[in-house]
């Protein structure tokens, strides 16, 4: 359809939950025994509400049903927490890697502390969101920045729309993840430089903790009509490649400048980050992760260590994690994870909860849920 539609997206979860709800079952070889459940955890919100309302309801009347606990998870906790059940810790497990040679998932093990420990930062980049967060326990945020106008997600797959480039085919596809492959194909990816601005990147904005993509995509928008115009409606492929490569290295630097701002804030504040968390769908885009990488390597987080009395300055790397692609977009697995780091910390909902569309993260741990 282009994206999401609202009343088909509602209709589909009704038509489809309660068989996948029962494949889920089946798979997990619990048979009739469903006791050995022991908890049921749901996404809350944010969302489309009626979309939300059919999870919702139908969490509700599982848990009832088998006596048991309801989590209702925050969809953006679900996001900055998966990568503490997907990442080893390097100082006990040797680095071993979180993706086998076969590209099976080596899950950390489940222990009271996964890693990464807090606080860390979380980039949380999709289609509906663009947020820089301080992750300093289960339950508690705090947002550094966030976009003022459209996420990079949707700056993606509006770029990759005016650039007439066709979908990759798959749960995966999709006009970013094509628009990324296009700008692999680039022969001249400086061409459109001179034409699109690094949003926030201004001497007076360039400390501002914002994110804004509007303008960026206005820009492409007008570069593709350019070059429309100039060529008889049609825009040469090797020109569109160049132009998608332009977009996105536009779109990732102003992503790494709010990083590395945020960084050297957490550093002011006396807040020591351990790492880096990419997270969300964007958090897919292998090009964002290696100027992620490259952005953590050149800096230091100053710590300090007492010895005997005296203080002796140390130095870390904040190391970038990421959790595997096919978990990086919505999945059940972040949001199951979630609801079991909120159970064993005792963050057990009433099965009188209801929906939560609009829910900014820094609410997490007040108490207080917007109606």
């Amino acid at each position: 359809m282009g994206g999401i539609v609202p009343k088909l997206a509602h209709h589909a979860h009704m038509r489809n939950l309660p068989e996948v709800v029962r494949e889920a079952i089946q798979k997990a070889g619990l048979g009739d025994d469903l006791s050995k459940i022991d908890v049921v955890a749901v996404t809350r919100g944010p969302g489309l509400a009626h979309c939300l309302g059919v999870g919702l309801n139908a969490a509700k009347t599982l848990a009832a049903a088998l006596n048991k606990p309801l989590i209702g998870v925050h969809h953006m906790e679900a996001h900055a927490l998966t990568a503490r059940l997907t990442t080893a810790d390097d100082a006990q497990h040797n680095s071993e890697p979180y993706i086998s040679a076969t590209g099976a998932v080596n899950y950390a093990p489940v222990g009271s502390d996964p890693y990464p420990s807090f606080p860390f930062l979380t980039l949380l980049v999709s289609g509906g969101h663009t947020l820089l967060l301080v992750a300093h326990s289960v339950d508690r945020y705090t947002t550094l920045a966030t976009t003022v106008d459209d996420s990079i997600g949707e700056a993606f797959d509006k770029s990759a729309r005016e650039l007439d480039i066709p979908w990759l085919p798959g749960r995966a596809g999709g006009p970013g993840a094509s628009l990324e492959a296009y700008a692999k194909g680039s022969k001249s990816p400086t061409r459109y430089l001179d034409q699109l601005p690094i949003p926030m990147s201004l001497r007076k904005t360039k400390r501002e903790m914002k994110f804004s993509f509007a303008g960026l995509k206005s820009a492409v928008t007008r570069a593709v009509e350019k070059e429309k115009k100039a060529g008889q409606g049609i825009m040469d492929e090797d020109k569109k490649m160049d132009l998608a490569a332009g977009f996105q290295h536009c779109a990732i630097t102003h992503l790494c400048q709010k990083v590395e701002q945020g960084l050297r804030d957490c550093q002011e504040q006396g807040i020591q980050i351990s790492s880096l968390v990419i997270s969300g769908g964007v958090g897919r885009n292998a090009t964002l992760r290696q100027k992620m990488e490259e952005v953590c390597a050149n800096y230091e987080l100053e710590t300090q260590k007492k010895t005997k009395g005296s203080e002796v300055d140390k130095t870390k790397r904040v190391r970038v994690i990421c959790p595997p692609p096919k978990l990086c977009t919505d999945n059940a697995v972040m949001i199951a994870w979630t609801g079991l780091e909120r159970y064993q910390k005792g963050l057990i909902d009433r099965y009188d909860i209801d929906i939560a569309p609009k829910w900014p993260l820094d609410m997490l741990g007040s108490g207080v849920v917007p109606e």
